[in-house]
C-alpha cells in the first residue's frame, strides 16, 4: 500500500504522457477509405435498364480490384437527367484510374454526360486502429511508470525511513 501511496502520481504522469504520445501518433494515421460521389447532368434521360447494365459492367471490371469494398457504382432514376457515380477507395486503390475506367464504361453504354454537377468527398476514419494505438500506449505508459517507481528507492521523508529501514524517527535535522 505504501508503494502506491508514494508512487501513484509518477505512474499517472507516465500513463498520461504515453497517452498523449499515442494520440499524437494517431494524427498521422491515414483514413481507412475515401468515398467520392460525383453528380453528372446528362444530355438525355436514362434508359430503364441503363443503370443496371452499368452496375453489371462495373462489377465485372472495376469492382474486381478490391475484395473488401465495392469500388464503383452508378445510381440514378430512369428518365432522369442526373447520374450519380460513387467511387470508394481504400489504400492502394488509385482514384484517377478507377474514375477513368468508370467514365469509359458510362460512355460505352451510350450515356453522354454534359457537365459535372458536383463532387462530395467522405473519409472513413481508422477508428479501431486508433483506439488500439491509444490503448497500447496507455499500457506502455503504465508499465514504464511502474518500472520507474520500482527503481525509485530514494529515502526522502520520515515515512520512507520508517518503511524501508524499520526505524522510528523523532524528527529531522
Amino acid at each position: 500500500m505504501y508503494f502506491i501511496k508514494k508512487n501513484l502520481l509518477n505512474i499517472i504522469i507516465c500513463v498520461l504522457a504515453f497517452g498523449v504520445i499515442g494520440t499524437a501518433v494517431n494524427f498521422f494515421i491515414p483514413p481507412a477509405g475515401t468515398t467520392y460521389e460525383e453528380y453528372y447532368t446528362l444530355e438525355s434521360g436514362l434508359e430503364p435498364n441503363s443503370i443496371a447494365n452499368l452496375n453489371i459492367q462495373l462489377n465485372e471490371t472495376v469492382n474486381n480490384v478490391s475484395d473488401n469494398i465495392r469500388v464503383a457504382s452508378v445510381e440514378g432514376q430512369s428518365g432522369s437527367d442526373m447520374l450519380k457515380l460513387v467511387i470508394g477507395t481504400e489504400s492502394g486503390i488509385n482514384y484517377n484510374s478507377i474514375h477513368a475506367q468508370a467514365m469509359d464504361i458510362i460512355a460505352g453504354e451510350g450515356i453522354v454526360t454534359a457537365d459535372s454537377a458536383g463532387l462530395n468527398t467522405f473519409e472513413t476514419p481508422n477508428t479501431a486502429l486508433k483506439l488500439i494505438i491509444i490503448f497500447i500506449s496507455l499500457l506502455i505508459g503504465a508499465a514504464a511508470g511502474i518500472i520507474i517507481a520500482l527503481n525509485n528507492r530514494n529515502i526522502s521523508t520520515e515515512e520512507d525511513i520508517q518503511h524501508y529501514l524499520g526505524e522510528r524517527t523523532l524528527g529531522t535535522f
